[in-house]
């Protein structure tokens, strides 16, 4: 028996008991691509946020216990401590399919531009449609995209689908409702006999389009980004490291306290602020890594 049977087995009354309705979760498991069922997923939720208590637990109990005697009162915040991180540690592992469908969906649709071009381009020159995924697949630039092409091409000829039988089993499991459009548009030209390089020419000048306004957006978006970076990040530590000068020099405040806060605003401040920036950047870029 595996772990993750083992662990849903052990918690397999709670789960049976709170935990009735994981049709979304199953989904979100499925478009992430981690093939674990969601019964199974909440067991690994609950036992992760359950090592996260013990540890935090234990960490903060002993830690505070060095710098006061009062039992009670380190106890009670070790114990507040350890529930609210086994809380997040569920929270976030629980959600974690969602957050991984999220991120397949953005790199899909940040390539689907250009893949539909290159689709459009293999549908004018004649080929079939279980070979122009085939021929995608083989790109690895296109990341998510061209794994979703190599199960389509792979449902075909390993499994001997029909195209429209495995565009339907794509479409099922895509995390991203363009691309679900795109996939229904092809199956819906091929079941109507209609010409597929028509419609992929013309879904590909529209993806086109949006990725540009996309790129407009982003770039006015990073500009007052960096903007918000310089007036509050940058500036705001001068001014400060100024005032608090001033204020050492008429003894108003003790210079031992004024460099401990100059250290943390310098030395920890601003790289998280920093990092901070760096991340909003990063998950509205249209760009790819």
């Amino acid at each position: 028996m595996t772990f993750q049977k083992q662990t849903y087995e052990l918690f397999k009354p709670i789960i049976a008991k709170y935990f009735k309705n994981l049709k979304e979760l199953e989904l979100d498991l499925r478009r992430s691509r981690l093939k674990t069922p969601p019964e199974e997923w909440v067991a690994l939720s609950l036992f992760a946020s359950i090592v996260v208590f013990v540890a935090a637990f234990t960490f903060v109990l002993i830690f505070s216990l060095l710098l006061s005697q009062k039992l009670l009162l380190v106890f009670v915040i070790s114990l507040g401590i350890a529930v609210v991180s086994a809380l997040f540690a569920f929270l976030f592992m629980y959600n974690y399919p969602k957050l991984t469908a999220d991120e397949r969906k953005k790199k899909i649709e940040n390539a689907l531009p250009f893949a539909t071009l290159y689709l459009a381009a293999l549908s004018r020159a004649g080929l079939p449609p279980n070979y122009m995924f085939k021929l995608l697949s083989r790109f690895k630039e296109y990341g998510e995209l061209s794994k979703e092409a190599a199960k389509i091409s792979s449902d075909t000829e390993t499994l001997g689908l029909d195209i429209t039988e495995a565009l339907t089993r794509a479409i099922a499991r895509s995390p991203s409702p363009t691309w679900t459009e795109l996939l229904a548009g092809i199956k819906t030209t091929l079941t109507i006999g209609g010409d597929v390089g028509d419609f992929l020419n013309e879904k590909a000048n529209g993806f086109v389009e949006g990725y540009s306004r996309k790129l407009q957006e982003f770039s006015s978006f990073l500009s007052l980004l960096i903007e918000i970076y310089i007036t509050l990040i940058i500036t705001g530590a001068i001014f400060f490291i100024i005032i608090s000068s001033v204020m050492s020099s008429i003894g108003a405040v003790p210079v031992s306290l004024l460099k401990a806060a100059n250290i943390l605003i310098v030395g920890v401040g601003i790289p998280m602020l920093t990092a901070m920036f760096i991340i909003v950047a990063k998950g509205v870029s249209p760009l790819e890594d």
